[in-house]
């Protein structure tokens, strides 16, 4: 033979062992082995799901999909640019609930906007929706921040162990990326809960949409339209009021709501015209409106108004018929500020036939 030939004939001889060490099977695992690659699984596979669940909560998809009317109407604040709003609305779901924007326009004058969102929402992102909308918009006349007498307590603002979903979503989508490494860091066991509201919403949603194909049934809470801002949860009116719906040591906030007012004052003095802080309407059968009202007193801008159970739909959300109420209030409110700054009101003056912000007074069922 050559040389080539020999080369070649001892390179096949040396793969040979090669290849039957390839063909002969691995010896099968031990249970013990089998157990361990199972626990890595299972302990991979949650690593994976968390950040993956937490991904997809922050998504347009999710918003599309998976997020409530409430969470939507948070969101929508982000994308407003170039309004020029005289009164602006902003506070907690009292407002997105209470406050028609077109009541106050109607019975003043002014334009009016409403960015409020939840509670959950301000527990955890605090003023950003409102930063961000002054940041791109006009400065407006009067600011008028409403929070429910539970919002002025230090408890409203720790969301430890609670599940805040919405406002979790709301900082991932628009908080800096700062600010999302720390609150995931220091809040895991809500992160994770977090994950899991993502993934389930999502699921009930595209539940609904296979019910709705199957029988054009919609549910009655994809029925609600927002409309600049504001809505009105679908739930019929209160009956009684519901025993443990407030703090039950109300007086416990300390100096809370006086600093918390300052606060607000302090930082937004100088980019709205007037800044006034009000505290929401409750029932006046809730067990803890004296000391609410105390607490209050001299400290908001406007008084506790106690209201009948039957303008409510929950504790703190009002009907329609509530929330018109509400809404005449506040442009009373805002009337009697714009007689005492004449400077902020440039106003069309209305004919003296028509009434500007009357409550009047009627009797409700019980």
């Amino acid at each position: 033979m050559n040389l080539a030939t020999d080369l070649t004939h001892a390179s096949i001889l040396a793969a040979e062992p090669q290849a039957v060490a390839d063909s002969v099977p691995a010896p099968p695992l031990t249970p013990r082995e089998q157990s361990r690659r199972y626990c890595i699984l299972l302990l991979i596979l949650p690593l994976l799901a968390i950040p993956a669940g937490i991904r997809l909560g922050a998504s347009d998809f999710f918003l599309r999909h998976g997020a409530s009317v409430w969470v939507q109407s948070n969101d929508a604040v982000f994308a407003m640019r170039d309004r020029d709003c005289d009164v602006l609305i902003f506070g907690d779901s009292t407002a997105m609930t209470g406050i028609n924007p077109e009541v106050v326009q109607r019975n003043t004058g002014f334009k009016t906007c409403n960015i409020s969102v939840t509670n959950s929402v301000l527990a955890v992102t605090h003023n950003l929706t409102l930063n961000r909308y002054l940041a791109h918009n006009d400065r407006p006349r009067v600011l008028l921040i409403q929070l429910s007498p539970d919002g002025f307590q230090p408890e409203s603002n720790s969301w430890r162990q609670t599940v805040y979903a919405e406002g979790l979503l709301e900082l991932l989508r628009h908080g800096s990326p700062a600010d999302v490494r720390r609150v995931l860091l220091t809040h895991p066991q809500e992160s994770i809960a977090f994950a899991g509201y993502a993934a389930g919403f999502t699921a009930y949603s595209g539940i609904k949409d296979l019910w709705f194909h199957a029988t054009r049934i919609r549910p009655e809470e994809d029925a609600v339209t927002i409309h600049n801002g504001f809505f009105t949860p679908p739930a019929p009116a209160s009956t009684a009021c519901e025993p443990g719906a407030t703090f039950s040591n109300p007086q416990a906030g300390g100096d809370f709501p006086r600093s918390l007012v300052k606060e607000f004052q302090n930082e937004y003095s100088a980019r709205s015209g007037i800044v006034l802080i009000n505290v929401a309407p409750i029932p006046s059968c809730d067990e803890n409106l004296a000391a609410f009202s105390s607490e209050l007193n001299g400290v908001t801008s406007n008084a506790l108004t106690p209201l009948p159970i039957g303008l409510f739909n929950d504790p703190r959300h009002y009907t329609a018929i509530g929330s018109a109420i509400v809404s005449r209030l506040v442009a009373q409110e805002l009337n009697a500020v714009a007689q005492r700054n004449p400077d902020l009101d440039d106003r069309t003056p209305i004919p003296a036939t028509r009434t500007i912000a009357a409550l009047q007074r009627t009797s409700l069922p019980r």
